[in-house]
């Protein structure tokens, strides 16, 4: 699904930089942070994801080397 998010400059510059440094896209990271948000507030009925899932998601993406974008 393709959407349009509009970020201060300064959130988007922050993002940027950290999406570099893990080796990610900034799309990944902001999908990572949001599934990360809403698990955190869903229902404790609901499976969560042990918080290492991320780490290992992560340590494959920075393993696989940086995402080359075509400009």
């Amino acid at each position: 699904m393709a959407m349009t998010a509009r970020l201060p400059d300064e959130l988007a510059r922050r993002g940027r930089r950290y999406a570099a440094e893990l080796g990610v896209s900034l799309n990944a990271l902001l999908a990572i942070a949001l599934r990360e948000y809403l698990d955190a507030r869903a229902p404790t009925l609901r499976v969560v994801p042990p918080p290492s899932a991320l780490a290992q998601a992560i340590a494959y993406r920075v393993q696989a080397g940086p995402v080359r974008r075509k400009r």
